[in-house]
This record gives C-alpha cells, structure tokens and sequence, in this order.
C-alpha cells in the first residue's frame, strides 16, 4: 500500500491493444457462431433419428450459451473502453493538478 506521498502507476497498453482488436474479436467470434449453426443446421437435413434428436437438443442449448458469451464479449469490450476513457479523464486530471502545484511554489 501507497503512503501519501507516493502513487501507484497504471500500464494501459493492454488494455489499448484489447481496444483496438475488439472489432476483431467480435468478427471472428461470429465467424465461429456462424460456421457453427451452419454444422448444425447440415447436420439436422441429414442425420434423423433418436441419436440425431437427441444430438440436436443438446445442439440447441449450446447455441443458447454461444449467443450469451456473445453478449459477455461484447460486454467486456465496452467496459474496457469505459475504463480507458475514466482513465483518461483521471490522468488530465492529476496532471492539471500537479501543473497547479508546481506553479504554486
């Protein structure tokens, strides 16, 4: 823990980097939901009985779940960039305070 005078840097290349790449990850995520219900969808014209119902049932709760992490990335790529920008703000922040102090001695 930081006494009062001192302060605690914060790295923001990771953070910047996972911000400009999350177009990316939101295309090739529905790139891999796509080429999955595409599988499905062959698979279900050309495979019937139990074990293709049974395979298709299954098949349709995985889709519920791929759609949901869809929504969790595209969730987690906009708090990233809510943070970069709160970040942005608190860094002019404290350097306008810190310009003040030192025209203050």
């Amino acid at each position: 823990m930081a006494d009062s005078n001192e302060y605690n840097c914060i790295d923001s290349r990771a953070m910047h980097v996972c911000s400009l790449k999350k177009n990316d990850f939101i295309q090739r995520y529905a790139s891999i939901s796509n080429r999955y219900e595409w599988a499905i969808t062959v698979l279900s014209q050309n495979w019937k009985g139990e074990s293709a119902d049974l395979f298709l049932d299954d098949a349709r709760v995985i889709r519920k779940n791929i759609a949901g992490i869809a929504d969790m990335l595209s969730s987690m790529t906009n708090m990233i960039d809510d943070i970069l920008g709160q970040y942005s703000k608190t860094d002019k922040e404290l350097k306008s305070m810190m310009d003040e102090t030192i025209q203050g001695q």
